[in-house]
């Protein structure tokens, strides 16, 4: 009760002593870590406004001059508590007279006065005595000060409430040089501070759609990708709340870059998109996204551990501009990626597809070592050869190409016909010495038939001339999964793929292609998000 009627008595008086913006605090309102932690964090500004957020409120309670750049630091020092003038920033900092003091924002919500900075507790201390004050103030790990130049202008007692930011201007704040929309707040860390970009939902997307969607693409594209952002942004907002802010501003989340990433055309699509999200059985989806499915969105068990709904995998026959990649490893290679990844298989002898989903992504790839095999499974897959010059694979969407093999400097030629690696060369697949994957994941010994092959239209079986042990003869797009083993340091294995990303939801490069066909954006969206409908919140309510 006493804690209330303390919020209640400060909300009062602040408001009488000075003119105040308020701002409503809720759910529209992120809060984008701009980076990880640093010394010290600097605004280009002529002038700032301070902000507190009481009570799910932003009271203005300060304006400070004197810019150019301001820089915000943790600070560890002593200081002697002089006042409390219980009133603004200029009152405080007429207060100090000359004095070795600075104007301190205090954990009640108005401005006092403190002496100091003091290196250690015996100057502070000394002061004091000198002074005739008792209270000192020691370093709290809360407290920051503001700078410009190099002279102290306030500081901030920073526990109940916490300062935000904003150039006077108003509407925008510079951060490390670049300029975001909304407000700063610095939020203190163990190594430092984080910059921490408080933005309206619609300001943040106004940043977010061009920076994860190129802004000269189909404006229905660009519609689509303003509502599945919108939809993700309020699912996963506060996934990042152990470091004191909602969502982050790299691919973790989504790209975020400020104001010098906006387009005139992305702005567009934000504001004829604004408010709507796409909603599932009255809630808002997690719209997952990702660059290019290379021709097939899967499902989202397959990628993560919880089967959804609405995310659900389907035919991108309009996904044409997507990435079409190349990965190649030598065993030695594979070897340490298995051991960055304390994989403990010794050294790699053999890669083995052994699942493949309904969709005809790769659901289990198996590394075999000297001792011992490790078996990956959903986007571990692709995260698995993260620590390898290239980074992760870029989809699970590929086949390990056996043309590629190579041993002893001996490559394959495609008109050779169709090989698998034996223990010690090359050999021509036979019965007993080639295995394929079913359509349900299954390894078996190929035959006659038995052998099938990956299309876009789905498994069929492989086209074939001669016998058994004769060359295979591919057909067209024709792709043919090998999960024969090889054994030596001198073959080099061959991943060949299509799409960037986990594949689940829209695809990018997809609802472009619908959109330059004549789709809208809520017939992209309703494409690739199963049963959904498209509405704002309002709506809801």
């Amino acid at each position: 009760m006493a804690k209330k009627l303390r919020l209640l008595v400060i909300m009062i008086f602040m408001a009488t002593i000075m003119t105040s913006t308020v701002y409503a605090q809720t759910d529209d309102y992120l809060r984008v870590g701009l980076g990880g932690a640093s010394p010290g964090i600097h605004m280009e500004s002529a002038s700032v406004n301070v902000f507190f957020n009481i009570n799910n409120h932003l009271l203005n309670v300060g304006y400070i001059d004197g810019g150019g750049t301001f820089t915000i630091s943790a600070d560890n020092l002593y200081y002697v508590f002089i006042e409390n003038t219980h009133g603004g920033y200029d009152l405080a900092r007429s207060r100090i007279w000359g004095r070795r003091a600075v104007p301190v924002l205090l954990e009640s919500g108005t401005w006092g006065v403190y002496a100091g900075p003091f290196t250690n507790l015996a100057e502070a201390q000394s002061y004091a005595l000198s002074a005739g004050a008792t209270a000192i103030m020691a370093p709290n790990g809360r407290r920051l000060a503001l700078h410009v130049g190099g002279d102290m202008v306030a500081l901030f007692e920073n526990n109940m409430f916490t300062p935000y930011f904003a150039d006077a201007r108003g509407g925008k704040v510079n951060v490390n040089g670049y300029y975001y929309r909304g407000l700063l707040q610095a939020h203190r860390t163990g190594a430092g501070l984080v910059p921490v970009n408080r933005v309206s939902m619609e300001d943040y997307l106004l940043s977010v759609v061009p920076s994860e969607m190129p802004a000269g693409w189909h404006m229905h594209a660009l519609k689509a990708q303003a509502v599945a952002a919108r939809s993700y942004a309020y699912t996963r907002a506060g996934v990042h709340a152990d470091r004191g802010y909602d969502l982050c501003n790299t691919v973790c989340c989504q790209v975020y870059l400020g104001m010098r990433q906006e387009h005139e055309r992305t702005t567009e699509a934000v504001k004829g998109t604004r408010g709507i999200m796409a909603f599932h059985d009255g809630e808002v989806i997690n719209a997952v996204y990702s660059s290019s499915s290379g021709g097939v969105t899967d499902d989202s068990e397959n990628v993560w551990s919880a089967a959804s709904p609405y995310l659900r995998g389907r035919s991108d026959v309009y996904d044409v501009t997507g990435r079409e990649w190349t990965r190649s490893f030598t065993l030695t290679e594979l070897t340490r990626v298995a051991n960055a990844n304390e994989a403990n298989i010794g050294n790699v002898v053999g890669v083995q597809i052994t699942g493949v989903s309904a969709t005809g992504r790769v659901s289990q790839l198996t590394i075999n070592g000297a001792a011992g095999s490790v078996r990956l499974e959903r986007e571990q897959i692709r995260t698995f050869f993260s620590p390898a010059q290239g980074g992760s694979l870029y989809s699970r969407n590929f086949r390990m190409d056996s043309y590629a093999i190579t041993a002893g400097g001996m490559a394959l030629q495609r008109n050779a016909g169709v090989y698998v690696m034996g223990a010690g060369a090359p050999i021509m697949p036979e019965a007993g010495n080639i295995n394929v994957l079913t359509n349900t994941g299954a390894t078996i010994p190929a035959g006659m038939s038995n052998m099938l092959v990956q299309t876009a239209a789905g498994m069929q079986s492989l086209p074939m001339q001669g016998s058994m042990g004769a060359n295979l003869i591919l057909g067209g797009a024709n792709i043919v999964q090998i999960t024969g083993g090889f054994n030596s340091t001198g073959y080099v294995v061959t991943f060949v793929g299509r799409g960037w990303g986990h594949g689940v939801g829209l695809s990018q490069h997809g609802a472009r292609g619908m959109a330059e066909a004549g789709y809208t954006f809520d017939q992209i969206l309703r494409h690739y998000y199963t049963g959904i409908t498209l509405q704002t919140r309002a709506d809801q309510q």
